[in-house]
């Protein structure tokens, strides 16, 4: 029996129980030091985020003041500069021959008296405008008889005839000559048997009858000063009546160009200066030189006109050469309508081999500045717009240059460049400018040495 009191009633249960109390004290401590480990470090993890979000005063007016101002230079270069005047000019015939077609064979004497009334047609045609033709060459052929073209000073006036002489004859000579027909059978100047069998060798190359005369009739030839020469308009078709004039010639080598200087820049130009010519259409360039300078005019550039031809006379009578075809093949023709009859009425319409001439009148003032060039100009330029530069100056040889914009003018009339050195140190340089060119202007530095090439300059605007 067991007594109370005794060590199997009073100590089993009581050491079990105080043991399972100190156990959940310890587990309760180690969850309460787990959790307070872990919200001081989401304590520390927020803090770090909030400060990196978080700026003092200085901080915001760092960051929110404008950026530190930055220099602009440019590199100081040592180069030729050259100083020119632009234009636009216009290229046309120096001399233009315009040909006035007549009747043939028969009909010639009393077309070359005094104009013929005869109506013509054009049989054939044999050129083109832009065409060049040279000596001997077939042009059209009118009524069924040959037009072509010979090299001679002495227009055709008359009927070349055997049995006659003078000068004209002489030129028919030669011409036949240098085409291997005639061998100076004859004395020179007289139309005798050995020019008449030239004629007729000659007509037969082409394809043609010798005219019964055993001569060469007037409406068959057009004697002009030089060839090779270029064909600048033909007015007129195939089965057509020829325009008036029919043919507008001009002699290779004669065109000319004339710019259009602005009075502005009359004091920078004068006679021998360099030219350079650009043609934007064509893509040609060529050179020259300033020849001369005329009188200020609004009036557009043209050449001297001669015509040739019986048929002219009856065209100048009847006022028809300042219109009819002629003036649909040159849009320009109308500049030389204040010719209103004769032959200045001629003149207008062949205005229009320089063609740009009328187009480039107005009431714009310029200078007419006459350039010689190089070597004579492409017949491809012959109306064309073009681009005219004249060299003003240049430097003699490889000069300091900088920006146009690198150079600060006082109000004392002194100039200064500012040269920026090491760790962006800045020096005013005193310079005197002279020419300048694309962007760039000669600098001489008042104290030798003070800029160099190479130097960095501080560029404004």
């Amino acid at each position: 029996m067991t007594q109370l009191g005794s060590p199997a009633t009073e100590n089993g249960p009581s050491e079990s129980g105080r043991a399972t109390t100190r156990g959940s004290r310890l587990a309760r401590r180690r969850r309460l030091l787990l959790g307070v480990g872990i919200a001081a470090a989401l304590l520390a993890v927020g803090g770090l985020i909030g400060a990196s979000f978080v700026k003092s005063p200085q901080q915001l007016a760092a960051d929110t003041a404008a950026p530190p101002a930055t220099v602009t230079t440019a590199t100081v270069v040592f180069q030729v500069l050259t100083s020119s005047v632009e234009m636009r000019g216009e290229v046309y015939p120096a001399t233009q021959y315009d040909v006035y077609a007549s009747a043939p064979s028969s009909s010639s004497a009393s077309a070359s008296a005094g104009g013929s009334g005869t109506a013509v047609y054009i049989s054939k045609l044999d050129v083109t405008a832009g065409d060049t033709i040279a000596n001997g060459e077939e042009l059209a052929e009118i009524d069924g008889q040959p037009l072509f073209a010979l090299t001679g000073t002495v227009p055709a006036w008359r009927d070349l005839t055997p049995g006659e002489s003078g000068p004209d004859v002489a030129e028919l000579q030669k011409a036949l000559a240098s085409l291997g027909y005639y061998d100076d059978g004859d004395t020179p100047g007289y139309f005798g048997s050995a020019t008449e069998y030239a004629v007729s060798l000659y007509y037969e190359h082409l394809g043609y009858t010798p005219p019964s005369s055993g001569g060469v009739p007037a409406a068959d030839v057009v004697f002009l000063p030089a060839l090779p020469a270029t064909v600048v308009a033909v007015n007129g078709t195939t089965g057509e009546q020829p325009g008036q004039p029919f043919l507008e010639l001009a002699a290779r080598g004669s065109l000319a160009l004339t710019g259009e200087l602005p009075p502005a820049y009359a004091g920078q130009v004068k006679s021998g200066l360099e030219v350079t010519i650009y043609d934007e259409v064509t893509g040609i360039h060529a050179t020259g030189t300033v020849a001369d300078l005329g009188t200020a005019t609004t009036i557009g550039p043209a050449g001297a006109v001669v015509d040739i031809g019986g048929g002219s006379e009856s065209a100048a009578s009847s006022g028809s050469a300042g219109s009819g075809s002629t003036g649909s093949s040159g849009s320009t023709g109308s500049s030389g309508s204040t010719g209103s009859s004769g032959s200045s009425g001629s003149s207008g319409s062949s205005g229009s081999s320089g063609s740009s001439g009328s187009g480039s009148s107005g009431s714009t003032l310029f200078i007419p500045l006459t350039v010689h060039p190089s070597e004579p100009l492409a017949a491809a330029l012959n109306g064309e717009n073009v681009l005219v530069t004249v060299e003003t100056g240049k430097t003699e040889g490889p000069v300091l240059t900088v920006p146009v914009g690198a150079i600060v003018s006082t109000a004392s009339g002194t100039s200064y460049v500012t040269v920026v050195g090491g760790h962006g140190k800045q020096t005013q340089v005193p310079v005197t400018p002279g020419i300048s060119e694309n962007g760039y202007v000669q600098v001489n530095p008042v104290t030798s040495g003070a800029l160099t090439a190479g130097d960095r300059v501080v560029v404004s605007g």
